[in-house]
C-alpha cells in the first residue's frame, strides 16, 4: 500500500436497536442507538479496478453491526463500542477505525455516547 494514500470509508447515523443499558427499564427491551463508523480502507486498488473484492463491503459491515447490537448484551456503551470495534477489525482486517455509539433515549431530550479509536490511521 502506498503510505501517502489514506482512504477511508464511513457509515453515518446507522440507527439500531441494541441490548444496552444499566437500569432495569433499559434492560427490559432493546434501546435505540446510532452508530457512526469511520475506517481505513485497505488501499486504493478499488479506486482503479472498481471491484468490490478490492475493498471493504459496506453492506457486510452494516449487517455485522446490526447483528452485534441485538446479540450482545452490554450495560455500558463503552463495552458495546469495544465489542463492535474489535469484531469489525478482526472480521474485515481493518487497521484503524473510529466508532461512536450514541444512546438516543437515556434521559428525556438528550443524547449520550462514547467514541473509541482503535489502531493506527496511517
Amino acid at each position: 500500500m502506498n503510505p501517502a494514500v489514506r482512504n477511508r470509508f464511513f457509515v453515518r447515523r446507522l440507527r439500531l436497536d441494541a441490548w444496552i443499558g444499566v437500569y432495569e427499564s433499559e434492560k427490559a427491551k432493546p434501546q435505540p442507538i446510532i452508530v457512526d463508523l469511520e475506517c481505513a480502507l485497505p488501499g486504493d486498488l478499488a479506486c482503479r479496478t472498481d471491484r468490490l473484492e478490492h475493498t471493504i463491503d459496506y453492506a457486510a459491515v452494516v449487517d455485522r453491526l446490526c447483528k452485534i447490537a441485538l446479540s450482545h448484551r452490554c450495560e455500558l456503551a463503552e463495552a458495546m463500542a469495544h465489542y463492535m470495534a474489535a469484531s469489525i477489525q478482526a472480521e474485515f482486517g481493518i487497521p484503524w477505525l473510529e466508532l461512536t455509539i450514541t444512546k438516543l433515549a437515556p434521559f428525556p431530550g438528550t443524547e449520550v455516547g462514547v467514541t473509541l479509536v482503535r489502531g493506527n490511521p496511517a
